[in-house]
């Protein structure tokens, strides 16, 4: 993966979010809280997860350690302090990865967590992990 690709997958996967996003703003609130079979329980907690992976492992390539705490529903008042933290976070991304070369991209990042051993990664594979991963809650909410 070279800082182009790079680039593009992230700028895709916050405008593939956003537009997830606006969708879900057009819901009651109610709707958006209720359990479902979603593997986070609720459409809310799913964009919540979603963007707690992306800041984790943000935070863990460009700092090399993992938050030791996670985003949760607690953090969030309603969906307009989730988009508002969002955007914040995709600002952090697209900046990181724009200053990234190839080399970089290349380049295994040894990152740490309290709960187990240093692990290495190419720090492409931890870019393409969170583009997997909000893919794969989109589709998950957009099957509701």
């Amino acid at each position: 993966m070279d800082t182009e690709q790079a680039i593009t997958l992230v700028e895709y996967n916050q405008w593939a979010n956003h537009r997830l996003i606006l969708k879900a703003a057009r819901l009651p609130h109610d709707q958006l809280i209720a359990v479902t079979y979603l593997s986070r329980g609720s459409i809310f907690a799913t964009l919540i997860h979603i963007l707690d992976t992306q800041w984790y492992w943000r935070e863990g390539a460009q700092y090399e350690n993992l938050p030791t705490q996670t985003l949760s529903s607690s953090d969030f008042i309603d969906l307009a302090s989730l988009r508002k933290r969002w955007k914040q976070e995709d600002q952090s991304l697209l900046e990181y990865v724009r200053g990234l070369s190839a080399a970089d991209l290349r380049d295994s990042v040894t990152y740490r967590w309290p709960q187990a051993r240093p692990r290495s990664r190419p720090l492409w594979h931890i870019l393409q992990h969170i583009i997997n991963h909000s893919t794969h809650h989109r589709s998950e909410i957009g099957q509701h």
